[in-house]
Order: C-alpha cells, then structure tokens, then sequence
C-alpha cells in the first residue's frame, strides 16, 4: 500500500496543477450545456418571430374584415378573414400547427381573429415540457363609414360585353385619372391603373386583383358588393311618344319616349323637359359645341339604345328629385350591353347616379367629368378611363336643392374605416 500511495499520488498532484488538464475537463464538463443553451436560443428565437408573424397576419385580417361589416355582417365576412389568415401563414404552417378562428362580434361592429399555434421543442418536448404554444388574437372595429360612389359591378363569372372575356372591371389607361376623394370605389371584379394613370380615392377595394397607381393602397380579396338597383324598372312606360324627332332652335325636348336617332346640331342648346326621358331605338348623340341641359331629368336607354357625347359639347344634367327615379340621371335597361361614350372635353355636370348595369361606361379624351356636381355615382358593368379624362366623384350627398342619393349608395352603402382594439 505505502508503494502504490508513492507512485499515484504525485501523478494525481500534477494533473490537479496543470491548468491546461482543468482548461479540458471544465471544457468537456460544460460543452453539452453550453450547445444545449445556443439551440435552445436558436429555437426561442424562432419561435419569438413566428408569433410575431401570426399577430401581425391577424391584425391584418381582421382590419380587412372590419371594414367590410357596413357591407356584410354575416358569417362570410369572418369566413374571408379566416382564409386570409390561412394564406398569410403558409409558410408558419410549415412548422406549427395552426388552427384559426374569426367571429363577428358586438352586433356586427367589430371582427375578432384568433390564430393558436403548437410545434414541437428541441429535446423531445422537454424545452420547454410539451413543446411551444401560441395564442394571438386580434380585434377590429368600425370607426367611421366611407360612402360608396364608384362601383364597377361585373364579376369573374360576367363575360366582357357578352364576348366571353373575364374584363378587369375598372381600367385605366395613358394619363387619365379617377378622383373620389371622399368616397369608396370598389371592383367586382379587377382593377388594372395603366401608364401614367392614376386612382385617388377615400378608399379602395376589388374582389380580384389591383394593379397600377391607386391610393391608398387597396384592398383586394374584398366581398363583392350587389348591384344596389337590381330591382329598378326601367322598361319604357309604353310605345314612342315622339318618332325620328326634329329639334326646333329654342324648343325643349318633352319627355316621353323617344325613338329613334337624336342628333343635337353643333352650336344649338338642347333643354330637356323635367321627367323621365325614355330613348329607344336609337342613339342620342351630341357633338361639335352643342350644348345640352336638363334640371330635374333622367335618361333612360333600352337595350338598343345608346349615347354618344364627344367634342367639345357642353354637358350640364342634373337627375331626378322625385319619382321612382330619384337620385338618377342617366340609366339603362339590364339588357343592354353597349358602350356609353364621353369624351367631351364640357361634361362637367353629372349630377346623380349613372347606372349602367350590363355595359361599358368609356370615358377618354382630354376631359374632366363631373367635377361641377354636387355629387355623382357610378354604377356600370365596366369602367374604362384613358387619355387624359380626369373622372371627378363629389360626395356632397347632403347640399341643399339636389337630388335624393338612393339607397344602396352613398352613405346608405357605405364601408368602414376602422381600427385595431386589441
């Protein structure tokens, strides 16, 4: 025993002095804790920016939401906010598993959206104990109402003026611009800004895509919006009350039903009787620097009926103050599916809304459109602008001595402005 102290103690001695043994021994004692420490931050880093992701794509869909509540308070709205928290987080997906849910809450007035996560930890669910969970949710409510003045009402199922085509509802092209600085335009459809072209709105929406110089920026993957006057009548009252009419300097045109074509001469004034004025069979067009006026007045083409306003001719309408065509000033019959030309460089007065619900409102040339009118709206099919038109929507819905704005427009279809509460 003496001689195995003698020889194994002084070995146990030096090993203990010799700094570099201790140097390996703590390295070799303390390098699993310390790869374990770098990939469990690894691992919490991750996970901290994962659900940074999922609140950021929750607030994001439930504002979208919330601003759809004037127009659509049931289950569809929170169910567009649920897949759009599902497409958002596709790739999240790839390393947790999700489960979401948005509701409609407080009578319609707000939308909530809740994504709850869990994903496995390093360590075999050790760190921590079950592996990760997360919980976001997010709340949106509606501020304020933005009235609806321009909207493109063609859908992906429509085809292009019956040619089979799927149109970008609302197109704008070379310089022209669409200016509703106070009001909400919305595509059922697309919205394609061309050029040098331009949207300047309240707000802006489309069920598809949008594409071009459109501010703000718009919201698409929204809930398309129905046709507000689907159960207007507009089929003509009767047979014609005036056939090929000749327009006599100083008289006004009567309302009635007019047939045939309607050629207002250069550098005459044609006034329009206040009423309904029925156009059939025909075309109504004014040209060169004819002037036509009309107080109190509506305009109403059958499905083979059409205008055409061009050159430099004075447009001054303003619709109807009573009646069932309240609120109009120009409109058509469902079936018909014919483009409405202004390139007028005078159509400064449209005062009322311009319904053409089945064909092409094509406004093009160096003019600025309606910016004289209390308020306009815009219902039609397909919306196409170019050239250097400058369309301009006013929302003066409650100025003294103008017509009634109808329901379904204006601030009667109204979508919200809203803000995140939780």
């Amino acid at each position: 025993m003496p001689g195995w102290r003698h020889h194994i103690l002084p070995i146990v001695k030096r090993f203990a002095a010799d700094s570099r043994g201790n140097f390996l021994m703590i390295t070799a004692i303390a390098l699993p804790a310390l790869v374990m420490g770098a990939l469990g931050a690894v691992d919490l880093s991750s996970v901290i920016n994962d659900r940074v992701k999922m609140q950021a794509v929750a607030d994001f869909a439930a504002l979208n939401a919330a601003k759809q509540l004037a127009l659509d308070t049931s289950d569809a709205t929170a169910t567009r906010a649920k897949s759009m928290a599902e497409e958002q987080l596709s790739q999240v997906a790839t390393r947790w598993s999700l489960t979401y849910d948005a509701q409609v809450i407080e009578d319609g007035k707000a939308v909530q959206v809740t994504v709850t996560g869990k994903r496995p930890s390093y360590f075999h669910d050790m760190l921590p104990k079950g592996g990760w969970t997360s919980k976001v949710t997010a709340v949106a409510e509606i501020e304020g109402l933005t009235p609806l003045c321009v909207l493109g009402s063609g859908n992906s199922t429509d085809g292009l003026l019956g040619l089979g085509a799927t149109p970008d509802v609302i197109t704008m092209k070379n310089t022209a611009h669409l200016t509703a600085s106070t009001c909400l335009v919305q595509s059922n459809n697309a919205i394609q800004v061309q050029n040098s072209s331009g949207i300047e709105a309240k707000a802006v929406q489309s069920v598809g895509d949008a594409s071009g110089s459109i501010a703000p920026e718009p919201m698409t993957g929204a809930a398309a919006i129905k046709d507000p006057f689907d159960a207007l009548n507009t089929t003509p009252p009767g047979l014609c009350t005036q056939l090929n009419i000749i327009l006599l300097p100083g008289q006004p045109l009567k309302k009635g039903v007019h047939c045939g074509v309607i050629v207002v001469p250069p550098n005459t004034t044609l006034k329009l009787e206040p009423g309904e004025h029925y156009f059939t069979l025909g075309a109504f067009l004014v040209g060169g620097n004819a002037k036509l006026v009309g107080t109190d007045v509506v305009l109403i083409f059958d499905s083979l009926s059409f205008f055409s306003f061009t050159d430099q001719s004075d447009i001054e309408l303003e619709g109807r103050k009573s009646g069932p065509f309240a609120g109009f000033v120009i409109a058509t019959t469902k079936a018909n599916a014919k483009t409405f030309t202004i390139s007028t460089s005078a159509a400064r007065k449209l005062l009322g809304v311009v319904y053409i619900p089945s064909g092409l409102l094509d406004i093009h040339g160096n003019n600025s459109v309606g910016a004289d009118s209390a308020w306009t709206v815009i219902v039609a099919k397909t919306i196409s602008i170019s050239g250097g038109a400058n369309l301009v929507v006013n929302s003066g819905y409650t100025l003294p001595n103008t017509p009634p704005v109808p329901t379904g427009v204006g601030t009667s279809g109204a979508t919200s402005t809203v803000k995140l509460i939780k």
